[in-house]
């Protein structure tokens, strides 16, 4: 697989893309997200096309933009960026209070997630040449599998406090 480059439709589905990159896939994934951005938060729209486009210099990304994408799309890439860019730093989404979770999906979903990163990590050495897509994928999986631990080690906490009332 080493030789092989992923389309941009495999490499945003599969690799950690850089933040310009993850923010116009947010805003391009949902038909009439960006105009929904727009309208919702009051901003030229077309100024906002030109900002999200990693294409066009002519306007830069502004932080402002990327906290209103990031707020209305809630896309998982545009954190998984972010935590790229930092190198040292990992993101999970908080459970809901209410949210009553089957304990034993969660662990076999973390079997997945180990499997998967396994899996891309197997392809990505076969050959002992770490492509940049190779290692953008394991990072996504990896990123993945760090996620489901903290929900679950969260998980386990709000149980705990549930049933241990002291």
């Amino acid at each position: 697989m080493s030789k092989s480059i992923y389309t941009a439709t495999e490499r945003a589905a599969r690799c950690v893309l850089t933040l310009e990159q993850a923010v116009y896939q947010a805003c391009k994934t949902r038909r009439g997200a960006l105009g929904q951005i727009a309208e919702v938060y009051g901003v030229n729209y077309n100024t906002l096309a030109l900002q999200v486009n990693p294409n066009r210099t002519c306007h830069t990304l502004a932080p402002e933009t990327i906290e209103l994408v990031l707020e209305h799309t809630q896309s998982p890439r545009i954190m998984d960026a972010i935590c790229a860019a930092h190198g040292n730093a990992g993101w999970f989404l908080l459970p809901d209070d209410n949210n009553q979770c089957d304990e034993m999906v969660d662990i076999a979903l973390l079997g997945q997630k180990f499997a998967d990163l396994n899996s891309t990590s197997l392809d990505a050495y076969a050959d002992k040449v770490i492509e940049p897509d190779e290692y953008a994928s394991m990072q996504k999986d990896g990123h993945a599998l760090i996620s489901h631990i903290q929900t679950i080690l969260k998980n386990a906490e709000r149980n705990m406090e549930r049933h241990n009332d002291r």
